[in-house]
């Protein structure tokens, strides 16, 4: 019964995003409430009516041409389809997205472990104060200050080129510092709730170490919460990476994405800037399929552990 209850809040939820997303694309940009008339530029004010209008044609031509075409569209560039986009910068993404979602997961259950066990020692400073420290700080500033590293102490040129076969190496840690924060807390926090219950006195008891007590009991129901989780870490990582391709210049989805939204564009004019709808729809549609996957996954390890008695 709650695997159906998952499902139907998992399908409620897709359909909620992908509602969303396609009215926040196709949602009219201006010019639908002025006119030129003998030449001269008149502004009608706001019609609803026509605001209305504008809108619904934009929705049914949207869908029109995907069902005449069997495909998202155009780009800006004459020869390339959004298919083919995809394909191209999509994958690139989601090598960063992996690994920065492997590193916050393995990375992230280690540092709590710390910070748990240094708790109420000298140490954490270290420990709770970094996790802490990193959460508090925008994650657009700790990318500035690598940057600023990076120029000055460090062969820039080739840590962030896109010309090197590894040049997914440092978004994909940049990415992963939130995140892993994030997890770090969680499992301290898990592991401190378990704290001083029986079964953890009894295993003290018997002459268990405190890393053998973490690793056999303590850690092992805290794998619930972790996994319960993994959808919004999922999320964490990939709103991480639009932001971290962007500012490191990594060509990849996230990078692209920003320049369909109309992010460089080298002339002004009236209204907003034209923007690719099919593409933008088309990478919104791949980051929602990677966490769905995600929580898939999650619902199978949950079934899987109640299952066990875990």
């Amino acid at each position: 019964m709650e695997l159906k209850k998952e499902s139907l809040k998992l399908s409620v939820s897709v359909f909620l995003a992908l509602l969303f997303t396609i009215l926040l694309i196709l949602f009219p940009r201006g010019g639908y409430d002025s006119q030129i008339i003998d030449g001269e530029f008149h502004y009608l004010g706001f019609q609803f009516s026509l605001f209305f209008e504008v809108y619904m044609t934009n929705i049914s031509q949207f869908f029109k041409y995907i069902w005449e075409h069997k495909s998202l569209g155009g780009t800006m560039f004459s020869e390339t389809s959004v298919e083919k986009e995809l394909v191209r910068y999509y994958p690139k993404s989601l090598l960063i997205i992996v690994i920065g979602f492997v590193i916050s997961i393995i990375v992230g259950v280690y540092k709590g472990i710390f910070d748990y066990r240094n708790t109420y020692k000298r140490k954490n400073l270290l420990g709770n104060g970094t996790t802490w420290l990193f959460q508090s700080i925008p994650d657009f500033f700790v990318v500035i200050i690598a940057f600023y590293l990076a120029f000055y102490y460090l062969p820039m040129g080739l840590i962030f080129s896109n010309q090197n076969w590894y040049s997914f190496a440092a978004p994909a840690l940049l990415v992963s510092i939130y995140p892993t924060m994030y997890v770090a807390r969680m499992t301290c926090v898990s592991l401190l709730n378990q704290d001083g219950q029986d079964y953890i006195r009894t295993a003290f008891a018997k002459g268990f170490k405190v890393k053998q007590v973490i690793n056999r009991h303590i850690l092992r129901n805290s794998a619930l919460d972790l996994i319960a989780h993994l959808p919004t870490i999922m999320m964490v990582v990939i709103s991480n990476m639009l932001m971290v391709e962007y500012l490191t210049g990594y060509a990849g989805a996230g990078n692209r994405m920003f320049v369909a939204l109309g992010g460089r564009q080298n002339t002004i004019g009236f209204g907003g800037a034209s923007i690719e709808e099919g593409l933008i729809f088309g990478f919104a549609l791949c980051f929602i399929a990677t966490v769905l996957v995600v929580h898939l996954a999650k619902m199978i390890l949950l079934t899987k552990l109640s299952q066990k008695g875990a």
